[in-house]
């Protein structure tokens, strides 16, 4: 009976993620509005959150497989994710990397995402890898690939993060942009007014 509470919690926390942020619907439809608060569902529901917070997410998955005989791979959810707010940001990171004369490593939005990105990913289970990679790296835009391995056991806490990072974007998104507004100010030069020496009456 325990476990079946806690099952039952585990979804409706998921559900709350998605309300709060407006893509419940997004979540049910993908679900079935008709889906039940079980162990036997929570699965779906875990695996169709993971993919229905960024807006463009691709789903691969990967058998296990034994490439050596000491070195198993096991069975691997591969999601691909992109969205708007993520490439908006990281557009208006390049522009003002362009505008100022910079590099990404000096430019202190850009470092301010990674640093964001990073901590969200932290999740409480060891059976996951990630990789971000920012337009520099891609050159379809940028992106966050999240591998999930056998046993995964924390996919409330990585829909809370994925969203927590759109979350950053989209609060930080007027600040880059003003950034790069005064960045693309004409800087006037005020040259010294030489007078001119009057003629003398013939």
């Amino acid at each position: 009976m325990d476990y079946e509470l806690e099952y039952a919690m585990q979804m409706l926390y998921i559900a709350k993620i998605f309300y709060d942020h407006g893509k419940l619907d997004t979540l049910l439809n993908e679900t079935g509005r008709d889906v039940s608060l079980s162990w036997d569902e929570l699965g779906m529901v875990e695996q169709a959150g993971i993919g229905c917070v960024f807006e463009d997410s691709r789903y691969y998955y990967q058998q296990d497989k034994r490439r050596w005989r000491d070195e198993y791979i096991p069975d691997c959810d591969t999601f691909v994710l992109r969205d708007p707010l993520l490439t908006r940001y990281d557009d208006l990171c390049r522009k003002l990397e362009a505008k100022q004369g910079i590099t990404k490593v000096e430019n202190r939005f850009a470092r301010d995402l990674d640093s964001a990105i990073q901590r969200s990913m932290q999740f409480n289970s060891y059976n996951y890898d990630y990789y971000w990679m920012d337009s520099t790296q891609d050159r379809k835009g940028a992106k966050i690939v999240l591998f999930l391995f056998e046993e995964f056991g924390a996919y409330y806490s990585a829909i809370y993060s994925l969203f927590s990072i759109l979350d950053f974007c989209e609060e930080n998104i007027p600040n880059l942009e003003k950034a790069l507004a005064e960045a693309g100010k004409d800087k006037i030069i005020r040259l010294p007014v030489q007078s001119v020496p009057e003629k003398e009456a013939a």
